[in-house]
């Protein structure tokens, strides 16, 4: 297990560049100061093995370092998550490759945030992820969003009341404001909305949201 019985959350940081590691340091301890950083280290091999010794709540890395090409950082990364399953992992990265990316999107507990957010925005993505929200930050979604371009529709498997509802959650409106347009109960608009999220085989409105993303630039099926 990777709860720890102290009164903070404890952090691990890995990234090639010392810089960097400064920066994050500076980053997590304004958003909290009940995060402690306990593990620093330059490459997620020698990450791997501290973990062997010293488990942590928090893991903020990178996918590569100097010593690990992409796959080759994705690979441990995936074999870390498998060891520390309740260990929260935060991607941030600038990595824009949505095949190795499309590898980490099925694992809850790992969320991806771009290196080229707006600061203001990175911290509330961090304070987000510390908090156990599954978060993609807007640019690895615009990244992830090429990954189905020769995949199927996405919409071949949903009804038509499924579509028409998510066509009008992508373009802005709530569920109330979509009830009240098709006079019908909230209750039936959300079912429309949670079925069709089943069928697609995504838990978050993140995701949902890059499957309606790639439906709507790819076939235009939800203008």
């Amino acid at each position: 297990m990777n709860q720890t019985c102290t009164p903070y959350q404890t952090v691990a940081l890995m990234d090639s560049h010392p810089l960097t590691l400064l920066g994050l340091s500076t980053l997590i301890e304004s958003i909290n100061k009940d995060h402690k950083i306990i593990l620093q280290e330059l490459s997620l091999g020698k990450m791997q093995e501290a973990l062997m010794y010293q488990s942590v709540d928090l893991l903020v890395t990178d996918l590569q370092s100097s010593e690990e090409d992409l796959q080759q950082g994705l690979d441990i990364l995936l074999r870390m998550n498998a060891q520390f399953p309740d260990m929260t992992i935060v991607v941030y990265t600038s990595c824009h490759d949505s095949n190795v990316l499309r590898n980490l999107l099925t694992h809850y507990n790992i969320s991806m945030i771009a290196r080229a957010e707006p600061l203001a925005d990175t911290e509330d993505f961090f304070r987000q992820a510390f908090d156990k929200k599954h978060v993609l930050s807007p640019k690895i979604c615009s990244d992830l969003a090429r990954m189905n371009e020769t995949h199927p529709c996405v919409t071949a498997k949903l009804t038509r009341s499924e579509i028409d509802v998510l066509k009008h959650l992508f373009h802005g409106m709530d569920l109330q404001q979509i009830a009240q347009m098709k006079q019908l109960s909230i209750k039936t608009i959300s079912a429309h909305k949670c079925n069709a999220m089943r069928k697609l085989d995504v838990r978050t409105d993140s995701e949902l949201f890059l499957q309606l993303s790639s439906a709507f630039s790819q076939r235009g099926e939800l203008t």
